[in-house]
């Protein structure tokens, strides 16, 4: 049997090798929401992964409890707010349809699934009314079948890199960049800043959406509804997502918003007055105070810069869709650790070395060199 010469069997393998890493580029690509979905569960639920473990004694249990008792229940809910705060805006939307239209794509607003549905119910007639209903229904039950489809499947990543996070670690390290070259300063420093964006500004946006959301409602509760806050759900999503904006916090949202019931107010009846005054006093300290003061100094310790955090979650979902609300911070992270690491260095032809060189307070810095 003949056999290649040397040279040419590691062509061979060499070709194989980027045939099936073009496969996998192109997985990656036409799946990239799912993937950086996975990316998202995994850094979002590691440092809860980590305390789980030695309680465990098996890795395979304690990703298991992770993904499945925390980040699905997590997931579930985020989609139920999104789900509200979109109903709201719709019906919002058309309330007030001819001062939005010049602005904001009111007909968007109003194509929810449900209201897709049940439009197909409401204007179909005769023999037609069975069919258009029914492609409605196929048509909400397969995106939302797709929807689910893709969650499994990031969940399920999400869990193998949980549970082989170790031996990925050790594999790096034996393969592709050994402790203390630039290449594992470069990926240790970005481990360090997904973990911090995607688990605790995460974590603050959530709280301070959550607690808004019950601020919001109980308002609504108690105050007549001339002062009602109005698409409560979403302007509790919106001082969350407003918490990431630095020293802001809800400002952003709940002042605009008691001036606006304020007139409210004033206009309805001067007596109610009272109402907004006591929303201000307890948006102050649930959603202004008690974050900067308790919470926003453990973030700040760990060095992201919040800005650029900032940017990427608003501009993410601009140029990408959807998924653009993980990716943006992602390559946020991935840019800024290659300026601090790399790039002053290429620019000027000089070793490429595992030190920060620049912009040194705006990221995670490697683990020291310990060879």
């Amino acid at each position: 049997m003949t056999r290649l010469p040397s040279e040419r069997s590691r062509i061979a393998w060499w070709g194989l090798t980027a045939v099936l890493a073009s496969f996998l580029v192109f997985a990656t690509y036409r799946f990239v929401g799912t993937v950086v979905l996975a990316i998202f569960v995994y850094y979002g639920t590691r440092p809860v992964y980590h305390r789980v473990r030695p309680h465990v004694g098996s890795d395979e249990h304690a990703a298991s409890a992770t993904v499945f008792l925390l980040a699905v229940p997590v997931l579930a809910f985020v989609a139920y707010l999104a789900a509200m705060g979109l109903s709201e805006l719709s019906t919002f939307a058309e309330q007030y349809q001819q001062i939005l239209q010049p602005y904001v794509n009111v007909e968007a607003l109003q194509s929810s699934p449900v209201e897709t549905v049940r439009s197909a119910f409401r204007d179909s007639d005769g023999g037609g009314r069975a069919g258009s209903a029914a492609t409605a229904v196929l048509g909400v039950l397969g995106a939302a079948t797709t929807a689910v489809m893709h969650t499994f499947f990031a969940l399920l990543i999400a869990f193998y890199l949980l549970r082989e996070e170790r031996d990925i670690s050790g594999w790096f390290r034996s393969e592709v960049a050994e402790r203390g070259s630039a290449g594992y300063a470069y990926v240790s420093a970005v481990d360090t800043d997904l973990e911090t964006v995607y688990f605790s500004t995460t974590l603050l946006v959530f709280v301070v959406a959550v607690v808004a959301l019950f601020v919001y409602h109980g308002y609504n509760f108690l105050a007549p509804q001339a002062v009602a806050v109005p698409i409560p759900t979403a302007v509790a999503i919106a001082t969350g997502m407003a918490s990431l904006i630095p020293l802001v916090v809800g400002k952003v949202v709940y002042l605009p918003l008691v001036g606006y019931l304020s007139v409210s107010a004033l206009q309805a009846d001067g007596s109610l007055l009272v109402y907004p005054l006591a929303l201000l006093v307890v948006a102050f300290l649930l959603l202004d105070f008690v974050p900067l003061t308790f919470v926003l100094p453990k973030l700040a310790a760990r060095s992201t810069h919040t800005g650029l955090v900032l940017f990427g979650y608003i501009g993410g979902p601009m140029l990408f869709g959807w998924y653009g609300l993980f990716l943006g911070p992602f390559i946020v992270v991935l840019s800024v650790q290659v300026v601090r690491l790399v790039f002053s260095e290429l620019i000027h032809g000089q070793p490429v070395t595992p030190y920060v060189t620049a912009a040194e307070s705006i990221g995670s810095d490697p683990p020291p060199n310990d060879d």
